[in-house]
C-alpha cells in the first residue's frame, strides 16, 4: 500500500511538472510571436534607429494659407547641397565638386570639411550631371518667404523678430516639428556605415497652420495694381456680405528676408498704411451725410448756396480751387464734393450726432484684428464748437480713419445699412485643411436703416456718373459707386492725401475696394483711377 501511494504521488508530480512545462512553452511561443509578428516592426525600427544618428536641418513651422487655403508662406522650394564629412574618403576631391556647385571658394570648404561639424550646407548655384562622391547630397528646402511672397505686411516675418501673423501666431504655428538628415553607423555608433547612404527623416509631431480671409488672387490683383502705378499707400478689399478682409496691401513694401536693411530706413517699409490712421478729407463726408438723413436732419429738397468759400467765426473754408457751386443740394454738393455745402449740412446736423454715426460706422472702435492696427480718432465734441464743425464737416483737424475703416464704411452701406466688423482670420487648420479651431467675428449689427443706405448708394453712385463728379474715372464695366478725398496735408505746397472708397458693381455689390495714396494728389486724380483698374481686375475673380 506503501509503494502504491509512492508511485501516486510521483506521477501527480509528473503532471504538474509537464502542465508547468506546457504553460511556460506556450507563453514564450505567445512573446515571441508578439515580439516578432505583432511588434516585428516597431522593434525592427528600433533596431535601425539604434543604428542612426541624426542632424536637425530644418524646423517645420505651420503654413499660413489664403481662404482657398492656398499658402502664403513655403511656397518655393531651393536646392542645398549638404556633406558629412565622416563619410568622404577624398575630402580635397569633394571640396572641388561642391565648390563648383556651390560657386564658392575650394579651400574655404577643404577647412569646412576638415572640422569637427557634423555636416556642411550651402545654396546649390550650378546644377552638376556628374555623380556626386558618397558623402554628398543635394536636397530641395522649403523656403518660408520668397521674392513673390504677397500680404508681407499682414503675413509678417520671423526671425530674431517676428511681425503680423507670424507673429500673433507664434506658438501655434511653432511645431517643432524638425526634418533631420539620418546616417546609419556600425555596431559601436562611432563610424557611419558608407554604403548605407543617408536619408531624410521626419518627425512625427503635428504641425498646424493658419486660414486667412484673405483671397491669393485677389491680394496679387491688387498688389500689382500698386506697383505698377508706384504708389506709396495702401488698399483694402472687403467682401460686402461677409466683412471678411479680402485684400489688404501697403507700399512701399519691404524683403522679408532682409529686415536689417530696413531698420534704420525712414520710408514707411514696415508700417502697415491699411491699418494706419490719416485725414480722411471728403470721403468722410459719407458719415456727415448719413448722420443728416438718419437724424432727419436734412431732406434731398434742401438747397445750399456755395459761393466757393465759407466764413465762421474768422475761420475762412474753401472749396477746391475756390470754386462756386451756386445752388445746390446734398446729392449734388457730395457728388462734386462741395466743402461749402457740407459745412452747413454738419451745423444743421449737429457735431454730436455726427459723431455719433462716426462711431457707428466703427471709428474709434478695437475690431480684434490679429495684426497691430490703429483705430481711427474723432475730436472731443467741445473741439467742433464754432470753426471745429467746419474741421469735422470736411473730414480734417482731428479726424483721422484708416484705409480699412474707409473700405467698411463704404461696405455697411452697400450691405444696406448693416456692418459687418471685418475679420481676418477664420479657422486653425491642419496639414489636411480641416479646422482644428474655428475664430468667432463680431457680430454684425445695423448701423442706418435700409432707406438711408438706398439714398447714400445712390449718392455713391452720383459721383461716378454725374458729369461734374469727381470720381468719373473711378467707373467700371461693372458699374461703380463711391466717394472721393483729398485731405489738405500742406496748403503752401498744395500737397494731399488722396482718397477713394467705394464698391461695386452698383446694382449687387460685391466688393468694397478703398484707395489711399500718400501725397498723392485730389482722390478723383490718383486714387478714382486706381479703383477702377483693381475693380476691374477682381471682377474676373
Amino acid at each position: 500500500m506503501k509503494g502504491a501511494k509512492f508511485y501516486g504521488k510521483r506521477n501527480y508530480r509528473i503532471v504538474f511538472l509537464r502542465v508547468v512545462l506546457s504553460i511556460l512553452t506556450l507563453t514564450l511561443i505567445f512573446r515571441l510571436f508578439y515580439i516578432q509578428v505583432i511588434k516585428g516592426d516597431f522593434y525592427s525600427q528600433k533596431a535601425v534607429e539604434q543604428k542612426i544618428r541624426s542632424f536637425k536641418i530644418l524646423e517645420r513651422r505651420g503654413e499660413i494659407y489664403d481662404r482657398n487655403m492656398i499658402p502664403f508662406t513655403d511656397r518655393e522650394y531651393k536646392e542645398y547641397i549638404f556633406a558629412i564629412p565622416k563619410m568622404l574618403t577624398d575630402k580635397e576631391k569633394a571640396a572641388k565638386v561642391i565648390s563648383e556647385i556651390a560657386a564658392v571658394n575650394c579651400e574655404d570648404v577643404l577647412k569646412s570639411l576638415k572640422s569637427a561639424k557634423d555636416y556642411v550646407e550651402y545654396e546649390v548655384k550650378f546644377n552638376s550631371n556628374n555623380k556626386l562622391p558618397i558623402g554628398i547630397f543635394k536636397l530641395a528646402l522649403p523656403q518660408r518667404y520668397s521674392q513673390n511672397s504677397l500680404a508681407r505686411h499682414v503675413i509678417g516675418y520671423v526671425g530674431e523678430k517676428k511681425m503680423g501673423l507670424e507673429d500673433t501666431f507664434n506658438e501655434i504655428l511653432n511645431s517643432k516639428r524638425e526634418d533631420s538628415i539620418a546616417v546609419f553607423t556600425d555596431g559601436n555608433n562611432t563610424d557611419y556605415i558608407k554604403g548605407l547612404g543617408v536619408r531624410l527623416k521626419t518627425s512625427g509631431k503635428e504641425v498646424l497652420g493658419v486660414k486667412t480671409t484673405l483671397d491669393y488672387h485677389i491680394q496679387k490683383a491688387v498688389e500689382n495694381v500698386l506697383d505698377k502705378n508706384m504708389v506709396d499707400g495702401a488698399a483694402v478689399v472687403l467682401d460686402i456680405k461677409t466683412g471678411d478682409i479680402l485684400a489688404m496691401a501697403s507700399r512701399p513694401n519691404f524683403d522679408q528676408n532682409n529686415i536689417q536693411a530696413y531698420l534704420n530706413s525712414s520710408n514707411e517699409e514696415f508700417i502697415n498704411k491699411a491699418v494706419s490712421m490719416y485725414p480722411p478729407g471728403s470721403i468722410f463726408k459719407i458719415v456727415i451725410a448719413a448722420a443728416a438723413l438718419e437724424y432727419n436732419k436734412v431732406n434731398l429738397q434742401d438747397t445750399f448756396y456755395c459761393s466757393g468759400s465759407y466764413d465762421i467765426n474768422g475761420i475762412v473754408f474753401h472749396d477746391y480751387k475756390g470754386e462756386s457751386h451756386g445752388v445746390i443740394n446734398m446729392v449734388k454738393g457730395f457728388a462734386v464734393s462741395c466743402n461749402t455745402t457740407f459745412i452747413k449740412i454738419g451745423q444743421i446736423t449737429g457735431a454730436k450726432n455726427i459723431l455719433e454715426m462716426a462711431r457707428k460706422f466703427g471709428i474709434e472702435s478695437d475690431d480684434g484684428l490679429p495684426i497691430p492696427e490703429q483705430i481711427g480718432r474723432l475730436p472731443k465734441l467741445s473741439d467742433t464748437y464754432g470753426a471745429g464743425i467746419g474741421n469735422l464737416s470736411i473730414g480734417q483737424g482731428d479726424v483721422l480713419m484708416t484705409p480699412l475703416q474707409a473700405a467698411d464704411i463704404a461696405a455697411t452701406i452697400a450691405n444696406n445699412g448693416v456692418r459687418n466688423v471685418p475679420r481676418l482670420v477664420t479657422a486653425i487648420v491642419d496639414e489636411e485643411g480641416k479646422e482644428i479651431e474655428k475664430l468667432s467675428q463680431k457680430k454684425s449689427y445695423r448701423v442706418i436703416s435700409e432707406k438711408t443706405a438706398k439714398i447714400l448708394k445712390g449718392m455713391m453712385r452720383e459721383v461716378v456718373i454725374d458729369p461734374e463728379g469727381t470720381g468719373k474715372r473711378a467707373e467700371t464695366t461693372y458699374g461703380s459707386a463711391g466717394k472721393t478725398g483729398s485731405a489738405e496735408v500742406s496748403k503752401e505746397l498744395n500737397i494731399y492725401h488722396a482718397w477713394f472708397t467705394g464698391f461695386v458693381p452698383f446694382d449687387k455689390p460685391k466688393y468694397a475696394i478703398s484707395i489711399f495714396v500718400k501725397n498723392g494728389d485730389t482722390g478723383g486724380t490718383k486714387a478714382a483711377p486706381l479703383f477702377k483698374e483693381i475693380a476691374e481686375e477682381i471682377m474676373k475673380y
